[in-house]
């Protein structure tokens, strides 16, 4: 076993951490930490696999600059300058190039992040998708996702995750 997930265990045990959240905390840390805006999720359909579309309910976007440079650690920033020189170097054509590819390129320099969201019939997070890549969020959004009290034990590796979160968060300091 994992000596640093034994020691995050200990710490997590000492702390009252609601395990689950309703989609409207969520959308309350979405909407009034993150700025972001609630969109239709058939606007952003382009950027998923169409069958797994019908398994999210709701649809994010941040593109707010001072949210997302707050949101992306520096290796981040640093991949998407280096991205962006690429892409200026091999620019699409657009008559050639898709609403999606557009979009991708976008997403992949670091003007936007979309999260798609899937609730359980009792309100609760029970999937999230990310487009496009921030740390921070991922690992905020997978403690807002939670974990059943029954699915918090050691030999679970989803715990790991969900504890390795909490601690990357600050909550277990």
């Amino acid at each position: 076993m994992d000596v640093k997930i034994e020691e995050l265990y200990k710490k997590y045990l000492n702390r009252s951490i609601p395990n689950k959240f309703l989609l409207s905390d969520v959308e309350d840390v979405l909407i009034n930490e993150y700025l972001s805006k609630s969109l239709d999720k058939k606007e952003m359909a382009f950027l998923v696999d169409p069958k797994e579309l019908d398994y999210y309910n709701k649809c994010y976007i941040i593109d707010n600059v001072e949210i997302l440079h707050n949101l992306f650690t520096d290796q981040e920033k640093s991949d998407f300058l280096s991205l962006k020189e690429l892409n200026k170097q091999y620019t699409l054509d657009p008559s050639e190039t898709t609403k999606a590819e557009i979009e991708y390129t976008l997403i992949q320099e670091g003007e936007y992040l979309v999260i798609f969201l899937g609730v359980d019939s009792d309100g609760y997070i029970k999937d999230f998708k990310t487009i496009g890549n921030s740390e921070r969020l991922f690992h905020r959004l997978v403690v807002l996702m939670g974990i059943e009290k029954e699915d918090c034990n050691l030999k679970n590796r989803d715990f790991h995750d969900y504890l390795e979160a909490l601690s990357n968060l600050g909550y277990l300091d």
